[in-house]
């Protein structure tokens, strides 16, 4: 029997990724359309050349989440959405209710939380699932079941398998956690220890096996 094989779409990385890759495009009525032009070639070439027997959206709650209740100064170095990609989101939303996949939004959490859970749930030796992101976060997801298939510029995709993790990070997708807890996350303003970088780090969980 032919294991099944589940996509789930960081949709907001997605379209963050095509507004910037792409030139600006707008309608007739002057409404941009870069961001919603590029998922939507994206999408179709990879149902054409991966035939997904399922694949799902999952998106960002644009209220606060948990993290910030935990730590104030999460992802306070980010700017906000630029307008122009903002126009977008309804357009884009209505992009993937035309592709007739579900759509996962829930108050309070980020994509990363859903796809988290939804892998979890649904990973299995039946079920393969492909993580569609380029954040390095979902690496310590990464099992027999579930892989990182993430796109790169000049539209190559690579599909993050576990030794492609240790490629990265020098660990084990288990071991992630403790790397990132170390070293921080310059992107979403979270700092690491003092003085360890990606290497030390990678030193010390190799010899300790954890924090």
């Amino acid at each position: 029997m032919t294991k099944k094989r589940l996509f789930i779409i960081d949709s907001m990385a997605m379209a963050f990724r095509n507004f910037h890759a792409i030139r600006a495009l707008s309608t007739s009525q002057g409404v941009p359309v870069n961001a919603v032009y590029g998922s939507l070639m994206f999408l179709a070439g990879l149902i054409e050349k991966e035939k997904p027997d399922y694949f799902l959206f999952a998106t960002d709650s644009q209220e606060k989440t948990f993290r910030h209740d935990m730590y104030e100064a999460y992802k306070a170095n980010r700017s906000d959405m630029p307008e122009d990609l903002a126009a977008q989101i309804p357009l884009l939303y209505r992009l993937f209710q035309a592709f007739q996949a579900p759509l996962l939004k829930e108050s309070s959490l980020e994509a990363d939380d859903l796809i988290g859970s939804l892998v979890h749930q649904f990973a299995s030796d039946d079920l393969h699932c492909y993580i569609v992101s380029g954040d390095k976060d979902f690496m310590q997801l990464v099992n027999d079941n579930v892989s990182l298939y993430s796109p790169k510029k000049g539209g190559e995709l690579f599909i993050c398998e576990k030794a492609g993790v240790f490629e990265k990070f020098g660990c084990t997708p288990e071991q992630v956690i403790d790397i990132l807890a170390l070293i921080g996350d310059s992107s979403d303003n979270v700092p690491g220890v003092p003085g360890i970088g990606d290497k030390g780090a990678a030193k010390l969980i190799q010899e300790f096996g954890s924090l």
